[in-house]
């Protein structure tokens, strides 16, 4: 089990701590997954500005994540890791006519502030390009260097992200958290806490999620 997986599942074991239902990665069958296809065209087009504005090719793509990382009760969670703060993300957070979400000033904040560690833990192999991430972008600079094209795959990554903020928003009974490794609950950083195996604390781990949720009803 690598460092990312380990951090989120004893992320898992707080949420099962502080009486949530959780479920790892739900299979598409259990929730479907946040695509394009699945939104109509105004809530698409402006996700399609911020595709531009990151360098993405003319053919307009079909952007398709897979799936979403939790799920506690009836709430969609997104764990974020290094790899989620960067320029590209920072751009995708200030989509044209997306609201202020729960995360965004947070988030805002932490793409500007630690994209030296995004690129300490993605500047090789495919967590800086690959085919796929490559066609979307048409291309990466040489690992490590942040020039005119950059990381193809963070990019590819933060439209992922917008994605499923959008998706969030506009569909109906769907509701959605962010957390960040970056983020403070009840005095720890969840950082040091999910490395060391840390449960948080159960009722401001509950005040949180709560401050970072986009409900269900914002989607009707």
């Amino acid at each position: 089990m690598g460092t990312t997986e380990r951090r989120a599942r004893s992320f898992m074991a707080s949420l099962q701590n502080a009486g949530y239902r959780v479920l790892w990665k739900p299979t598409k069958a259990t929730i479907p997954w946040a695509t394009t296809a699945a939104l109509a065209a105004t809530a698409v087009d402006p996700l399609m500005v911020s595709f531009r504005a990151l360098g993405g090719v003319p053919v307009r793509p079909v952007l398709a994540p897979h799936g979403w990382d939790l799920q506690a009760d009836d709430l969609l969670i997104e764990f974020d890791e290094d790899l989620h703060f960067n320029r590209y993300r920072s751009l995708s957070l200030a989509t044209p006519g997306f609201p202020r979400l729960p995360w965004t000033h947070a988030y805002s904040r932490y793409t500007l502030e630690t994209e030296d560690r995004c690129l300490s833990a993605g500047k090789h192999g495919g967590k800086w390009a690959n085919p796929s991430s490559n066609r979307m972008f048409g291309g990466s600079d040489a690992e490590g260097i942040l020039g005119p094209l950059g990381s193809s795959r963070w990019k590819q990554r933060a439209m992922y992200d917008a994605l499923k903020d959008a998706y969030a928003l506009h569909s109906p009974g769907v509701a959605l958290a962010r957390v960040s490794i970056h983020d403070e609950i009840g005095g720890l950083n969840v950082n040091r806490a999910t490395k060391r195996g840390v449960l948080l604390d159960p009722a401001a781990l509950r005040g949180f999620i709560q401050s970072r949720t986009v409900p269900a009803a914002a989607g009707s």
